[in-house]
């Protein structure tokens, strides 16, 4: 191959890797940006708590169904049109939610994210994992430092869009246009010729885990759990158990998400030098001592630097599993990015409200002893878990 011909191959690795970061951010961006506007659109529809609680629970029933089918359509229509119909699908479904004036119309609008999102979650991925491969260096963690980075994005422009009087159609259909254009931007250079062919030979449907995959999925479902608890549990846990204010509780969610966030950035190198499996081994570590922090903090402020710790431990859990599971042998990546996606949601639907059933039962620092457990799980097991071939 000449050198031109090899300039042109990088530049086009490049741009294809700058163009998925661009589609996680939209992922990520589009999450928050629709879930800001809740309140508002609880209020409109008349709803109770239990209520948006089913409401959320459709588009995590969603998310299972587009998963699967992502795994069988993306080798079909190829790396450009599935990752780019996925941004736009899922952009234009989060102005759904503004037509649902109405409990069944919301449901189905909640649905229909959650299709959308379980569809471009495993394009997203699959394409991350491809991109792995031909650059021969990891990259999983700082794509999935772009999604922390639209789910910080789109909390921030929901909350401006609100505050300067846009309403629910207004706001969330300009939101949605912004998404719109980004997957439209990004979508000539997600062409990957060679990855094309590859893709194009392999026509596999969904399958069942073998037991590695399915090794694999526990880790990832545990690393989920952990994620979403200190996200959506974090600040009642600081309220409930040190007794901290409403307002001073956020700070807690807030440093782990920005600790979060830089470790993911910071993910890519540490993988490379530390191999994978040392690196979930470390992080499993560090989150479990970031958690155990919270645990025995007796104040808000003692309990602020775990959440930052537990952030840092977390970040490169999910991305360096997903990672792996588009790399094992015998199984085509696509099928292998489905699999375990599709099993780490399923798991993680039932994390938060176990996190509030013991904390009901028991008391919510009981609750949170059990995410140390899953971090404990998850050091001790990913050796057992992970042929050698995959360790580096």
């Amino acid at each position: 191959m000449s050198e031109l011909s090899v300039a042109r191959e990088q530049r086009a690795l490049f741009a294809s890797r700058v163009a998925v970061s661009a589609i996680f951010f939209v992922g990520g961006a589009g999450l928050t940006l629709w879930a800001t506007y809740i309140p508002i659109l609880k209020l409109r529809a008349g709803l109770d708590d239990a209520q948006v609680g089913l409401v959320l629970l459709c588009v995590s029933l969603g998310c299972l169904c587009g998963m699967p089918a992502a795994g069988f359509l993306r080798p079909r229509l190829g790396p450009l049109r599935s990752g780019a119909l996925a941004g736009i699908a899922f952009a234009a479904a989060s102005f759904g939610p503004a037509l649902g004036v109405s409990m069944p119309l919301l449901a189905l609008s909640a649905y229909a994210i959650g299709v959308c999102f379980g569809f471009l979650d495993v394009c997203m991925n699959s394409h991350a994992s491809a991109l792995e491969r031909e650059l021969g260096r990891p990259i999983m963690s700082s794509a999935h430092a772009f999604f922390s980075l639209g789910n910080v994005a789109g909390a921030v422009a929901g909350g401006m869009l609100i505050g300067f009087g846009f309403g629910i159609p207004l706001g969330m259909g300009l939101a949605s246009l912004l998404l719109m254009a980004i997957a439209l931007a990004a979508m000539p250079w997600l062409w990957l010729p060679d990855i094309h062919v590859r893709e194009a030979a392999d026509t596999s449907v969904f399958r069942l885990p073998n037991l590695t995959m399915l090794g694999i999925g526990i880790l990832t479902v545990l690393a989920f759990v952990i994620e979403l608890a200190l996200i959506d549990w974090g600040a009642l846990y600081l309220v409930q158990a040190t007794g901290s204010a409403p307002a001073q509780a956020a700070a807690g969610v807030a440093s782990f998400s920005v600790a979060m966030t830089t470790g993911r950035l910071l993910g890519d190198r540490i993988t490379r030098r530390l191999g994978a499996v040392t690196t979930i081994q470390i992080s499993a570590v560090i989150a479990f001592l970031g958690v155990a922090l919270i645990v025995f903090a007796p104040t808000t402020l003692a309990a602020l630097p775990g959440f930052a710790i537990a952030g840092l431990g977390i970040a490169n859990l999910v991305p360096v599993l997903f990672s792996l599971s588009g790399r094992m042998p015998g199984i085509p990546p696509n099928a292998g990015i489905a699999m375990t996606v599709t099993i780490a949601y399923g798991g993680g639907l039932f994390g938060p409200p176990l996190i509030g059933f013991v904390a009901h039962a028991l008391d919510m620092r009981a609750a949170f002893v059990m995410l140390t457990v899953g971090a404990l799980l998850i050091a001790v097991a990913v050796r057992r878990v992970i042929p050698r071939t995959l360790r580096h």
